[in-house]
């Protein structure tokens, strides 16, 4: 069987690859377009070589974002076009007591300070290395234009992979690169192991391709729910006007997981503890109170002025193909309605497990 991505060696057979991409596109169940299937296929392949080939070290890392509840779970039915990482705090600081480390680190504001100065030294290097390893990689593709880059001043956060595009992109919302977003500030347990595939290995008339396929190690589904709310909390309660594109997403992502019954939330309350006191502790914000959360007060909508940006960035990522042809989303105010109701459930839930903790 031939490689997919052997069709990069030549001229000739970018241009079988071409028609090849378009073959998926007109077979594909979802409607999925070329230039996501091409996007796609190094998606895939860098997670292979960062998880299977282990370019990212001993270093525990959890798979999340967009791009893991399509991949790993199906959970969305949106273009995510980044691989969103996170180191675990403790491993990039190789500490030896990570209670110990984590109480010195949070216990004044200049500790925080601190230690948020050295991880993004700390994560500057190690990405630094890892960009290094992979152009060392890929130089074995003999692929011109095949490359990695750390994103000047992102502090080791970014890594965009360049690789030469056969597909053409549409609209400003489609990355022409894959974007690599690393963390050093997070947790990057717990997880669970996923196998992961490219799209266009659903299309049987490409059953004689040979394509890219992974096992990740994708953080644990409750956690993934409690920093979504978590998020959704924040930008509706932050004193600073959130910038709005791209920010849709995020409430699109939440009905989702909540309409696909990904977790069950009676069994969310430590990843609750937990994600709270990571966001009050490391990402606090003007405006923001975490602990709303574990009053059962969390606030998943903004005020109508704020909802309205978002609703506008909504449709601007419907008009730019963000979501699967065949698969577009409700409309943000059904949305939104949704997660008003489900707003409500969950404070009543967070209350009841309050309740019961004083019994």
């Amino acid at each position: 069987m031939m490689n997919i991505l052997d069709f990069y060696s030549t001229a000739q057979k970018r241009d079988e690859l071409k028609r090849i991409l378009e073959v998926a596109a007109q077979n594909h169940p979802d409607g999925l377009p070329d230039f996501f299937f091409e996007k796609d296929l190094w998606v895939t392949e860098i997670l292979r070589l960062l998880y299977d080939e282990n370019f990212l070290g001993e270093y525990a890392v959890a798979f999340k974002g967009g791009t893991a509840l399509s991949k790993c779970w199906g959970i969305i039915d949106r273009f995510s076009e980044d691989i969103d990482l996170s180191i675990h705090w403790a491993d990039l600081a190789e500490v030896d007591d990570e209670s110990v480390a984590w109480e010195q680190s949070t216990k004044s504001r200049s500790q925080r300070d601190k230690f948020r100065s050295q991880q993004s030294q700390r994560l500057t290097e190690w990405s630094s290395q890892l960009v290094e390893k992979l152009n060392q990689r890929f130089e074995s593709y003999n692929i011109e234009g095949l490359g990695a880059e750390l994103v000047v001043d992102s502090h080791g956060e970014e890594v965009n992979i360049y690789f030469p595009k056969v597909a053409e992109g549409e609209g400003v919302y489609h990355l022409e690169h894959v974007l690599l977003e690393f963390g050093g500030r997070n947790r990057g347990l717990p997880t669970k192991e996923h196998e992961i595939k490219c799209y266009m290995a659903d299309v049987e008339a490409l059953g004689a391709l040979n394509f890219p396929h992974a096992t990740v190690q994708a953080y644990e589904p409750s956690y993934i729910l409690w920093e979504k709310l978590t998020a959704l909390h924040q930008f509706s309660t932050m004193d600073k006007e959130p910038d709005t594109y791209r920010l849709a997403r995020h409430w699109y992502d939440v009905d989702r997981i909540l309409q696909k019954g990904m977790v069950d939330f009676q069994n969310t309350k430590q990843a609750m503890i937990d994600v709270v006191e990571m966001k009050k502790q490391r990402w606090a914000e003007k405006g923001v109170d975490y602990e709303a959360a574990l009053r059962g007060e969390i606030k998943l909508i903004p005020s109508a002025e704020r909802l309205s940006g978002i609703a506008s960035d909504h449709e601007a990522a419907v008009d730019g193909r963000m979501f699967y042809i065949h698969r577009q989303p409700d409309s943000f105010e059904k949305i939104i309605n949704r997660i008003y109701l489900a707003q409500g459930k969950i404070n009543k839930d967070i209350m009841a497990w309050a309740r019961d903790s004083f019994r």
